[in-house]
């Protein structure tokens, strides 16, 4: 089995802040620094620190050899990503306070994605094979059908929401992860109750495995056959950029080690809880060996 993580590439701009820039107001920042993002690119490396066997597949502006240089190092196959010289590429800025962060994203090369690499890319892929994508990247309704006509399962993180996200063909989707704001948004009901929220997600898609988190909260997962709540970990969150794609890469692995739902979450959990106690997005995501320990 192979993972296909057709997904966004950024360069985050990050910056640490007293407190998030309010309207009309100019402030200095405590500090910068710069690193690889991107929902896809963070989901990948949490895959492939993970154990699994991934490819990344995506573009990139004529800038964009270091994503390739950088995924490769975390154990991820790039012959799929593309380096479009006509293209910028997509890139993230990050205000980090207090271990939360307010993000602004550019999507460049990201949105470049055609229906002509979709068809480079899929022939390599087929039955029970898994895609791992987010709402990051254009043409994602063709990329959905596509990948369910050659018999991958298909698990799609619907962040960031938009109107995008209701004119992909959801009832297509194996299993759809948001966070409680986004979950809300989708099912048109309160976020107050994050698992009401699951519910209503389960209820609007009842053959999709509905898989939602809300931070200190825990996790929710809901399905026709079963239902699950993993509490979170108490940490102190020093920055919680790719903590939810850090849960994803490790639930999705921890499904194709053969864990059960609970098990998967728990993994999911322990990585998450990990990752935001460091800086940066993807540098954050720890390897599967110091998850264990940690279990």
């Amino acid at each position: 089995m192979k993972i296909l993580s057709f997904g966004s590439l950024n360069y985050d701009h990050v910056y640490q802040v007293e407190h998030f820039v309010v309207p009309k107001e100019t402030m200095s920042a405590d500090s910068y620094s710069r690193g690889f993002g991107g929902k896809g690119l963070n989901q990948s490396v949490a895959l492939a620190r993970a154990g699994l066997e991934v490819y990344h597949a995506g573009r990139a502006g004529a800038d964009g050899r270091p994503f390739v240089d950088f995924l490769e190092s975390s154990g991820v196959r790039t012959e799929h990503l593309l380096l479009d010289g006509r293209s910028v590429s997509g890139h993230a800025i990050i205000e980090v306070c207090r271990g939360e962060n307010r993000i602004l994203i550019f999507g460049g090369a990201n949105r470049q994605i055609d229906s002509a690499q979709i068809d480079r890319t899929l022939p390599d892929f087929g039955e029970g094979d898994i895609l791992v994508i987010q709402n990051e990247i254009s043409s994602l309704p063709q990329l959905i059908r596509a990948a369910k006509g050659r018999g991958m399962k298909v698990f799609f993180n619907a962040a960031p929401m938009d109107s995008a996200v209701k004119d992909c063909p959801l009832e297509l989707v194996d299993t759809l992860c948001l966070n409680e704001i986004e979950g809300a948004a989708l099912a048109e009901v309160s976020p107050d109750s994050p698992g009401d929220v699951a519910a209503a997600l389960h209820t609007k898609y009842p053959d999709v495995e509905i898989l939602l988190t809300a931070g200190e909260q825990g996790s929710w997962y809901m399905s026709r056959e079963e239902r699950c709540h993993m509490p979170a970990r108490r940490v102190a969150a020093v920055d919680t950029t790719a903590a939810g794609d850090c849960y994803i890469g490790y639930y999705i692995a921890g499904r194709c080690m053969g864990r059960d739902i609970g098990g998967a979450m728990r993994l999911a959990t322990c990585a998450a809880a990990l990752a935001v106690q460091r800086h940066g997005a993807a540098d954050s995501v720890p390897a599967i060996e110091e998850v264990l320990r940690n279990e």
